[in-house]
C-alpha cells in the first residue's frame, strides 16, 4: 500500500457542510425513533429492526459531529474515543442493514413466524451489536484506532496511519462488512422480489373476482420497485469510497482518475463552489428558457384581459402576437447585452464578484414577475424577461470562466460541463413545474415565473464564502498571497507551488500583450484559429436546429398517437433524457476528450436531422414513420447533450489565456445569443416555407461544423493552458503566444496529430 497522505486542513465551508449532514442524519434517525415511541401500532418486528438501525446511525452522526467540531490534527484520547464510536456505529449499521433484509427474506419467503421470529431477533442483537463491539474493543486495546487522513477514511479519526497492519484493520472495522453487504443485499431482495412475483402470478386467475384488484396490483408494483431500489440506493451511496479503497490497496494510480475523484475525493470547497455557481447562475438560464412555454396561452389571456381593463377593447391578433414575441425574444436579446458586459465586469469585479452582482438581474425581475398579475401589468413581464436575459448572458459566460480557472487540469473538463448540466436541470425543473396540474394554471403562473429568484438568493448568501479565481488574483490583481491561499483551499493541501509557477509562467508570457480587447482579439495573428473556432462552434451549437427540434417535438408526439394532454409529460421525459446524457458527459469528457465528443455529438445530430426530414415527409403515407420521428428527436437530444451543448463554452475557457479570456467569452457569448435570437426570429418563416425540409438546413450546418472540428480543432484534454496555446501558436504560424514574435517557417501540424 502506498504511504499515507499527509493530514489535510478542514476549512470552514467543509466543516459547515459535514456538520449539516450530521444534523440531517441525526434528525432522520431521531424521527424514526420518535415514530416508534409515539405510535405503538407501528411497532412491527421489521420496524423494530429499523429502529435499531436508526440508533446506530444516530450514534454515528453524533461521533462525526464531535470529530468535525474538534478538527483533530493528530492522535489524542478524544480522537481515539471518536474513532471507536464511529467504528462501532458504522459497523453495526452495516450489520443491521443486512439483518433487515435477512429478516424480510425469512419472514416472507421462508415464513418464519411466532417464537422463531423472536429468537431470530435476539440473534440479530447478538451479532449486530456484539461483533462490532468486539472488533472495536480489540482495535482500541491493540492501539489501532488513531488519527487518519487517508483517501479511504471519513477525514478525521479511524485506523491509525502509523499502524503497519492498518489495511487489515480497515477491513475488519468497516470495509469487509461493507463489501459483504453489497453482495448480500441485492441477493436477498431479489429473492424476495422473485417470491412475491410468483405469488402474484399464482393469484392472477382470481383477480377478476376481487373488488380491489387494481389497488392490489398497484401495491404489488410499488413493493416490486422498493425491493429493487433499496439495495441500489445503498450501493450507489457507498460504492465510490470502496472502489477507491480497493485501488489504493493495489497501489493503482487509477485511484486518482477523474470519475472516482469526482464521486469521492473531489475537494469539498471546489465541489461546493462548482455547485453553488452552477445552481445559482446556470440553472436560471435553463429555467428561464423553458418557463414561459407551458403557461403561454394563460399569459396571453392575461395580456388581453389587462389591456381590456385599461381600454375596454381587446388586443388584435397581430398586437397580441407582437407582445408575446417581445416577451419571448427579450430573453435572448438580454443575453446578448449580458455577453457584452462580461469583459468589463470580470476584469473590474473578478469572476466571483461578477456572479454576485449578476444576482441582482435575477432577484429583481423574479419579484417583478411574481407581482405582475397583482400589478395588472404585462410591461413588467417584458422588462423582467430582458433583465433575466442579461442575467443568463452574464452567467453563461462567467460560470464556465470561473470554474475553468478554479479546476485543476485533470478536472477542468468535468467541471466545465457542470454549467451545461445545470442548464438542462433548469429546463427540466421548468417543464415539471410547468405541468398544468402544478403551476401552469391561472393561479400558479406568477409563482412559476418568480421561482427563478430562489437560486439567485441562495448564491448571494453562500458564494461569498468561497475563493475567487486564483488566476485572477495573481495575474490581474497581482496578489500572490491571496492566490496561494485560494489554491490551498481549492486543492485541499499546502503544496501548490507547482500550480503557482504555472500561473506565473502564463503571466510572464502575456506581459508584453497586456489586456486584449475584442478589437485587438480579431487583429492578433496568434489568436486567429482560436477565435475562428469559437465563432464556428458557438454558431454551430445554436444554428444546428436544437430549438427547431423542440418546436417540432410536440407535433411529432401527437402524430405518433400521444394524447394531446399527455404531450407535456412526454416533453418532461425528453428533458430528463437531456439531463441524464449531460450528466454522463461530465464523466466521459475526461475519458474521451473534448474533440471526440464534439465530433460524435454533431455527427449524431446530422444523422438525426437527415432521417427526421425523411420521416416527416413520409409520416402521412407510412404508418410507422411517426415512431421513427420520435427516435430521431431523442437521438438528436442525446447527440446535442454529449458535445455541441456543453463543450464550446469549455473550449473558450481552455484555449485562451488570462489576458484574452474575458474578451473571447464576450465574442463567444455574443455569437451564441445572436444565433439564438436569429433562429427564434427566422425559423417560423423557414418552417412555413420549407415545412419538414427545413431540417436539411440544420443538417448542413451540423455537417460543416463536424468537418471543421475534424480538420482544425485540437484535443485539449489534460493539458495546461500554456500547452494548449503552444499548439495554437504552431497552427497560427507564430513562434510564441503573441504576434510580436517572428513567424514559423514550417506549416502547422494537422490537428489530427495533436
Amino acid at each position: 500500500m502506498p504511504p499515507p497522505a499527509p493530514p489535510t486542513e478542514l476549512v470552514p465551508s467543509e466543516r459547515a457542510v459535514v456538520l449539516l449532514s450530521c444534523v440531517l442524519s441525526a434528525l432522520g434517525s431521531g424521527l424514526l425513533v420518535a415514530t416508534h415511541a409515539l405510535w405503538p401500532d407501528l411497532r412491527s418486528q421489521a420496524r423494530r429492526l429499523l429502529l435499531f438501525l436508526s440508533l446506530a446511525d444516530l450514534l454515528s452522526a453524533a461521533s462525526y459531529f464531535y470529530g468535525v467540531l474538534q478538527d483533530f490534527t493528530g492522535p489524542s484520547w478524544d480522537c481515539v474515543l471518536q474513532g471507536a464510536l464511529s467504528t462501532f456505529a458504522n459497523t453495526s449499521s452495516f450489520f443491521w442493514t443486512v439483518a433487515i433484509a435477512l429478516y424480510l427474506y425469512l419472514s416472507i419467503v421462508r415464513a418464519v413466524r411466532g417464537p422463531r421470529a423472536g429468537h431470530l431477533l435476539w440473534a440479530f442483537h447478538v451479532v449486530s451489536w456484539g461483533v462490532p463491539l468486539a472488533i472495536t474493543v480489540a482495535a482500541v486495546t491493540l492501539k489501532k484506532i488513531g488519527y487518519d487522513a487517508s483517501d479511504v477514511s471519513v477525514g478525521w479519526c479511524w485506523i491509525d496511519l502509523g499502524a503497519e497492519d492498518r489495511v487489515l484493520w480497515m477491513l475488519l472495522t468497516g470495509k469487509l462488512w461493507e463489501l459483504l453487504a453489497y453482495v448480500a443485499l441485492p441477493v436477498l431482495y431479489l429473492l424476495i422480489r422473485k417470491h412475491i412475483n410468483r405469488a402474484h402470478e399464482a393469484l392472477s386467475e382470481y383477480r377478476p373476482i376481487l373488488s380491489e384488484a387494481h389497488r392490489l396490483q398497484h401495491h404489488s408494483s410499488m413493493v416490486d420497485k422498493k425491493l429493487v431500489l433499496i439495495p441500489l440506493i445503498f450501493i450507489c451511496l457507498r460504492v465510490w469510497s470502496t472502489v477507491r479503497f480497493v485501488l489504493t490497496l493495489c497501489g493503482s494510480p487509477a485511484v486518482q482518475t477523474p470519475v472516482l475523484v469526482i464521486l469521492h475525493k473531489l475537494t469539498l470547497v471546489l465541489a461546493l463552489a462548482t455547485l453553488i455557481a452552477a445552481f445559482g447562475s446556470s440553472f436560471q438560464y435553463g429555467y428561464n428558457v423553458a418557463v414561459v412555454n407551458s403557461p403561454a396561452e394563460i399569459m396571453k389571456e392575461f395580456y388581453n384581459e389587462t389591456y381590456y381593463d385599461r381600454t375596454s377593447t381587446y388586443l388584435s391578433d397581430f398586437s397580441l402576437t407582437l407582445l408575446w414575441s417581445l416577451s419571448v425574444s427579450m430573453f435572448p436579446f438580454g443575453g446578448f447585452i449580458g455577453s457584452l458586459m462580461v469583459g468589463i465586469l470580470v476584469n473590474k469585479l473578478g469572476r466571483k464578484g461578477t456572479l454576485l452582482l449578476n444576482n441582482i438581474f435575477s432577484i429583481v425581475p423574479a419579484i417583478l414577475m411574481g407581482c405582475s398579475e397583482i400589478a395588472k401589468s404585462f410591461e413588467i413581464i417584458i422588462l423582467s424577461r430582458l433583465l433575466v436575459g442579461i442575467c443568463a448572458g452574464l452567467s453563461s459566460n462567467v460560470v464556465p470562466m470561473y470554474l475553468g480557472e478554479l479546476a485543476p487540469k485533470n478536472l477542468r473538463g468535468a467541471l466545465g460541463v457542470v454549467p451545461q448540466l445545470f442548464i438542462t436541470v433548469g429546463i427540466l425543473v421548468a417543464q415539471i413545474f410547468g405541468l398544468q396540474s402544478l403551476l401552469a394554471n391561472e393561479e400558479g403562473w406568477p409563482i412559476l415565473l418568480g421561482l427563478t429568484g430562489i437560486p439567485a438568493a441562495m448564491q448571494l448568501l453562500l458564494l461569498p464564502f468561497f475563493p475567487e479565481s486564483p488566476r485572477y488574483l495573481l495575474i490581474q490583481k497581482k496578489d500572490p498571497e491571496a492566490a496561494k491561499k485560494a489554491l490551498k483551499r481549492l486543492r485541499g493541501w499546502d503544496n501548490v507551488d507547482f500550480e503557482m509557477e504555472e500561473i506565473r509562467l502564463e503571466d510572464e508570457a502575456e506581459k508584453a500583450a497586456g489586456f486584449i480587447s475584442v478589437v485587438k482579439l480579431f487583429q492578433m495573428r496568434s489568436l486567429r484559429w482560436q477565435i475562428i473556432s469559437v465563432i464556428i462552434l458557438m454558431g454551430g451549437q445554436q444554428l444546428s436546429g436544437v430549438n427547431a427540434i423542440y418546436y417540432y417535438a410536440d407535433q411529432i408526439y401527437v402524430s405518433a398517437g400521444v394524447n394531446t394532454h399527455d404531450v407535456q409529460y412526454v416533453t418532461v421525459g425528453t428533458g430528463a433524457v437531456n439531463v441524464v446524457v449531460t450528466f454522463l458527459a461530465v464523466f466521459v469528457v475526461e475519458l474521451m476528450g473534448r474533440r471526440l465528443l464534439i465530433l460524435l455529438g454533431f455527427s449524431i445530430c446530422f444523422t438525426a436531422c437527415c432521417v427526421l426530414t425523411v420521416a416527416l415527409a413520409l409520416q402521412d403515407t407510412i404508418s410507422w414513420m411517426p415512431y421513427l420521428s420520435i427516435v430521431c428527436v431523442i437521438s438528436y437530444v442525446i447527440g446535442h447533450a454529449l458535445g455541441p451543448s456543453p463543450i464550446p463554452a469549455l473550449f473558450i475557457a481552455e484555449v485562451f489565456l488570462q489576458s484574452s479570456r474575458s474578451s473571447a467569452f464576450m465574442v463567444g457569448g455574443s455569437v451564441h445569443w445572436l444565433s439564438n435570437f436569429t433562429v427564434g426570429l427566422v425559423f417560423p418563416f423557414i418552417q412555413v416555407g420549407l415545412g419538414p425540409y427545413s431540417f436539411i438546413i440544420f443538417a448542413v450546418i451540423c455537417l460543416l461544423t463536424t468537418i471543421y472540428t475534424f480538420l482544425v480543432v485540437p484535443e485539449t484534454k489534460a493539458k495546461t493552458f500554456m500547452e494548449i496555446n503552444q499548439i495554437f501558436a504552431k497552427m497560427n504560424k507564430v513562434s510564441e503566444v503573441h504576434p510580436e514574435k517572428e513567424e514559423l517557417t514550417d506549416f502547422p501540424p494537422s490537428s489530427l496529430e495533436q
